[in-house]
């Protein structure tokens, strides 16, 4: 059942509940009936209530209140009366007493038991009672329920009872659950995560969630966030900040030569030169250099040479510390600028060798050989390497968008 027909059908048991058993025992209960003395005032008050008759109803409740020594029967059906009229007008806070008492009988089974808390969670919640919602909501749970409309309904009165911890905690783990059955979580869990991160300055949990968003549910203004959400992160190497702009080159983000420059200095910054001189012919492709950014460029390739000589000069050198170092980094970023700057069968040797030795950042080295194996027609083992690329962290989040990427073709 959809969240908004669980609501309505909520609202409709909280409100029939009442009055419907005059001529019919409690489930689970047999042959019980009302006397002749009590089914006159009960029947009274229920035609009343369905004529909106309300007060008169009540009177006709205090009448058969009044006689002696009802059963237990008859007192339960005199409470569901009372519920139901306080209800009709729009007596929230006698309604949810009224289910107080009628959780008193014992006579209710335990599937009536927790339909009548799930009443007083939509009537508290209704009522814009968030905290009380929350209470019975805690309690309907505690006593064995699991309807899954009820874990939303707790979400959101625990968000609109600014519990934005509690919310986003009790959304995520409903995620993890659907995600774990192989269902795809709705568009509107993603947004009350998003909802929540924003309240709690959690721009990491933001940036997670709009990719989230933007790979099951596609929309412009999601990549939009992702994007900006990318870009805005705190911390990064350049070598990471590099591949953010990868992504973004890829989806024809980038159209001016500031962008296409900036890219090229991270790039140089990230130790890749050879990747650098790759942009800006890129951007020379697009014809963004043009006018003063065409003498621009022309004077940024002047210095990508000079530093693609020295490097070169020195490269039997800095290869042979980088084998030294047991970590494999800096030996992956010379296989990684010497496969972009046409080594390729070399390049892709010392990527590999770099990649069996420990590293600081071994997903980072991951998506770079992975995006290398796509670019040389290896699209499932470029789909592999991603998808062993785990954890929440800016690569791992790369990898899910090249994946989506490389499994659309």
């Amino acid at each position: 059942m959809k969240y908004a027909s669980f609501m309505r059908h909520l609202m409709v048991v909280s409100i029939l509940g009442s009055g419907v058993v005059l001529s019919a025992p409690f489930t689970g209960v047999a042959k019980e009936v009302v006397s002749n003395a009590m089914a006159v005032p009960l029947k009274k008050a229920k035609q009343l209530m369905t004529q909106g008759k309300y007060a008169q109803a009540e009177a006709a409740i205090k009448e058969a209140q009044a006689i002696p020594n009802p059963s237990a029967y008859e007192h339960d059906i005199i409470v569901r009366l009372q519920i139901a009229l306080a209800e009709k007008q729009n007596q929230t806070d006698n309604a949810i007493a009224g289910y107080d008492r009628l959780l008193a009988s014992k006579r209710l089974t335990p599937a009536e038991r927790l339909n009548a808390t799930m009443a007083q969670a939509s009537l508290a919640y209704r009522a814009k009672n968030y905290s009380q919602a929350i209470h019975y909501i805690e309690n309907y749970f505690k006593a064995g329920g699991n309807n899954p409309n009820m874990t939303t309904l707790l979400i959101q009165s625990y968000y609109l009872n600014k519990n934005y911890q509690e919310a986003m905690q009790a959304q995520q783990k409903q995620i993890d659950q659907e995600v774990k059955k192989g269902i795809i979580p709705a568009e509107s869990q993603w947004q009350i995560m998003i909802n929540c991160q924003q309240k709690l300055g959690d721009q990491d949990g933001v940036r997670h969630s709009y990719i989230q968003l933007a790979i099951h549910y596609s929309k412009p203004e999601y990549w939009s966030h992702v994007m900006s959400a990318l870009i805005a992160t705190k911390g990064l190497s350049p070598q990471v900040e590099l591949e953010i702009w990868q992504i973004r080159l890829q989806a024809g983000l980038l159209t001016t030569a500031d962008q296409y420059i900036s890219m090229a200095e991270l790039a140089v910054q990230a130790g890749l030169p050879h990747v650098a001189s790759e942009v800006v012919v890129k951007g020379r492709a697009k014809g963004v250099f043009t006018g003063k950014s065409a003498d621009r460029a022309l004077r940024f390739e002047d210095y990508l040479g000079k530093i693609i000589r020295e490097k070169k000069a020195k490269s039997s050198e800095l290869m042979e510390k980088a084998r030294k170092n047991s970590l494999g980094d800096d030996l992956f970023k010379l296989g990684y600028d010497a496969y972009a700057g046409g080594q390729i069968t070399d390049g892709l040797k010392i990527m590999q060798e770099a990649l069996a030795k420990p590293m600081v950042d071994r997903n980072i080295a991951l998506l770079e050989y992975a995006m290398v194996e796509a670019n040389t027609g290896n699209k499932g083992k470029a789909i592999s390497l991603l998808k062993t690329i785990t954890g929440k962290n800016v690569p791992a989040e790369l990898a899910e968008l090249w994946l989506i990427k490389l499994q659309a073709k």
